[in-house]
């Protein structure tokens, strides 16, 4: 027993040797492969960047590098066969780096010695990789796909309907392109994930085929003069014919849409000197003044009855506050303002072309579109008034400044009446006859300016009484008897102002400012 305990003790002391040797070895490898406190230990990576033996503020400058190297490559979107080029930056992508570095520089250094040699040569074989999280900006990513890729888009474009030499042309359709937001953000998203490793993000933009609303065939059909209407005015009246011309021309050569609806309102303002108008008369609170624009009105009211004879859907018309010359009663379209609108709807199936403008102290419209009614029917339209409403007494003014013999007649007198509109429409050997309208106008008196600057009588002496009068007042003094005062005449009527008929010169219409 004792004997076997002696071979024993040779192979104890073998073993606590290796031991010793052993740690002595890890001690010192440790001691020589463990990195400074500040420094982060070999085979430490942040994403792609070898931080191995880099201080702390190395790190940061490395990664930051890094980072910025990221944000810096470029994205190209294909909208359509066309490029739309960034830099990853502009869409606001980025990455917040935080503690990651503090995290590196604490590898193998934060149990005891051996684990920390275990975590060391663990890390040095196999690496150890912190990722970075990027982002991007939503908002900005967005952005730069609805605007600068959207810009790279194209409307479709509906056959265009001109007039040349007296006739209809027409042109080619286009269809156009739109992108689609939400997926071309999708993907610009799904790219950024799979070609981390491209210098150059690349991405097909979603775009929707938009097909033109009218193709050239559409529009071809637009052939026929379907209603047309003129108006006459006094052409040396000189602002408010430039007025009437300046409307008529911004009208003119407009194309109506199917569904779509016209404002005369829309199409000839503002009423201001930078678009063309002058100061002409104008109805205004019951009264002809002169405003910007004065004469629209007669434009409107052509256009209407030239859309009355077309047979097209009136979506809003409103009469004059007072009648006009140029058209009977209930015949008149009124623009005023934001209040009163002439417009209409494109109620076929083809699009509208609307020719207008003024020759000779006339202006006319003619719309064009696809004549569809029988070739036996035919359109008339009938003013009724059914009331007439007497103008009153004259208004009168007195202006001191002007002597008593002065008289001057301001504004002529104005019937009213009360009006309706027929249509009446033969076809088939059938007449029918409907209501379109109903229209009231005011009655105005006449508006007369007289003086009443007063004559200053001369003051007169007082004549000295002789003795025959004296002895007569004190005769008149001594009687009892008081005479009685002697009657005097009742002042005669004054006759009442005579009322003029209404005044038929200058036609004049409603004020863009209202009435």
């Amino acid at each position: 027993m004792e004997k076997k305990k002696q071979n024993l003790l040779p192979a104890i002391i073998v073993i606590v040797i290796m031991i010793l040797l052993i740690g002595a070895y890890v001690v010192g490898t440790y001691m020589v492969s463990r990195p400074d406190a500040d420094e982060i230990c070999e085979g430490v990576y942040i994403d792609k960047v070898n931080v191995s033996g880099m201080t702390k503020e190395a790190a940061q400058e490395a990664v930051e590098k890094h980072v910025g190297k990221l944000a810096g490559r470029s994205l190209k979107v294909d909208v359509n066969g066309e490029v739309v080029t960034a830099t990853l930056a502009d869409i606001g992508y980025t990455c917040e780096i935080g503690n990651v570095i503090t995290q590196a520089i604490q590898v193998g250094k934060e149990g005891n010695m051996f684990s920390n040699y275990a975590e060391i040569k663990k890390v040095s074989a196999e690496k150890k990789v912190f990722p970075l999280q990027f982002s991007y900006s939503e908002k900005k990513l967005n952005h730069f796909v609805k605007n600068k890729c959207g810009k790279k888009c194209t409307n479709a474009k509906n056959a265009r309907i001109k007039m040349k030499n007296g006739e209809l042309t027409y042109t080619e359709a286009k269809q156009g392109v739109s992108i689609d937001v939400d997926t071309t953000v999708e993907a610009i998203k799904t790219a950024l994930q799979e070609q981390e490793e491209e210098q150059t993000v690349v991405v097909q933009a979603e775009v929707i085929v938009q097909e033109p609303k009218v193709t050239k065939d559409l529009a071809m059909r637009c052939k026929d003069k379907i209603g047309t209407f003129t108006t006459s005015f006094n052409a040396g009246n000189v602002s408010r014919s430039r007025n009437v011309s300046n409307a008529a021309r911004l009208i003119n050569a407009t194309v109506l849409y199917p569904g779509e609806t016209f404002s005369v309102h829309d199409a000839i303002s503002p009423l201001t000197e930078e678009n063309g108008y002058y100061a002409a008369p104008s109805y205004s609170n019951g009264q002809v003044v002169d405003s910007i624009g004065g004469g629209v009105c007669q434009v409107s009211t052509t256009l209407y009855n030239a859309v009355l004879r077309a047979e097209l859907e009136i979506v809003e018309r409103s009469p004059h506050s007072m009648v006009v010359s140029y058209v009977k009663p209930s015949m008149d379209a009124a623009i005023a303002g934001d209040y009163k609108d002439f417009k209409f709807r494109n109620n076929t199936k083809v699009p509208l072309y609307i020719q207008g403008g003024t020759y000779s102290g006339n202006v006319f419209f003619t719309i064009y579109g696809e004549e569809t009614r029988a070739s036996d029917r035919t359109v008339t339209f009938e003013s009724e008034v059914i009331e007439t409403i007497e103008p009153g007494q004259d208004k009168i003014t007195y202006d001191k400044t002007k002597p008593a013999s002065y008289s001057q007649v301001t504004q002529e007198a104005h019937t009213g009446y009360k009006a309706v509109l027929w249509k009446i429409v033969k076809e088939n050997g059938e007449t029918e006859k409907t209501q379109v309208n109903s229209s009231t106008y005011k009655a105005e008196p006449r508006y007369i300016t007289k003086g009443a600057a007063a004559a200053t009588p001369k003051p007169t002496a007082t004549p000295k009484a002789d003795k025959k009068d004296k002895d007569k007042d004190n005769e008149k003094k001594n009687s009892r008897k008081t005479p009685k005062p002697a009657a005097t005449k009742a002042p005669a009527a004054t006759a009442k102002p005579a009322v003029t008929p209404e005044a038929t010169g200058v036609p004049v219409t409603e004020p863009q400012g209202g009435e």
